[in-house]
């Protein structure tokens, strides 16, 4: 008597006989006999996902922050995975944590809300590292969101206001230094060519004239510097 064990594409059977670990089966068909005391643990090999949602942890200026995560992973080694930890999906749970509170713990608030793919990356990494141990490999790790309270996002939300007004009110000072600065260059300019300066008064001359004006007042630059020698009189 025997039966048909059949291990599918996407699976890897760990092959025990007595209790003792002898092969990994590839996918195919295989008989085993009643009472030989063999036995075959199925491991599915398919790209899986891990969710860990509300992961509390603390930044490096000591503020509380959630995290949801998201890890893509596969098992690579089917013995492994099954020899080296009771579990390995909890394992990869423990691993992925500590990894998160590493990549959070090193950074402040702000550059933490501003880094979630370079945390990615780190938690990536590191939690790929513990896990090949068991025979897991991880394929990639995703910061879905970090969660503040809500007196700590109220506050972090006023500091990006107060951020981007005083971003506004920096640029709104440089372009007005940059005009002063056109406007000296230019009068410095104009007073160092008096053909430049006579070209400026025609062009006003002209403005002027199809604006609509019907009366000009045009005064000689002798007359101007003697009207200003009577008005400083």
């Amino acid at each position: 008597m025997f039966r048909l064990v059949v291990i599918r594409e996407y699976e890897r059977g760990v092959h025990y006989r007595w209790g003792r670990f002898q092969r990994v089966l590839e996918p195919g068909v295989y008989f085993e006999w009643l009472f030989s005391g063999r036995k075959t643990v199925r491991v599915d090999t398919r790209r899986q996902s891990l969710q860990i949602r509300g992961q509390e942890t603390q930044t490096a200026d000591r503020l509380p922050v959630g995290l949801n995560l998201l890890v893509w992973y596969r098992v690579i080694d089917a013995a492994a995975a099954l020899h080296e930890v009771a579990s390995y999906t909890d394992a990869l749970h423990q691993s992925v944590q500590l990894a998160a509170r590493e990549a959070v713990g090193q950074r402040e608030l702000e550059e933490a809300m501003a880094a979630r793919e370079a945390m990615a990356a780190e938690i990536t990494a590191a939690a790929r590292a513990t896990a090949s141990e068991f025979g897991v490999e991880v394929l990639d790790a995703f910061v879905k969101d970090i969660t503040l309270d809500y007196e700590l996002q109220s506050a972090y939300r006023q500091k990006l206001m107060a951020d981007q007004r005083g971003q506004a009110e920096l640029v709104a000072a440089r372009h007005e230094v940059a005009a002063a600065r056109a406007r000296a260059n230019a009068a410095k300019l104009l007073a160092e060519t008096p053909a430049m300066l006579a070209a400026r008064q025609l062009d006003v001359l002209e403005k002027a004239a199809t604006s609509g004006m019907s009366r000009f007042v045009i005064v000689a630059p002798e007359m101007a510097d003697r009207l200003k020698l009577d008005t400083e009189a």
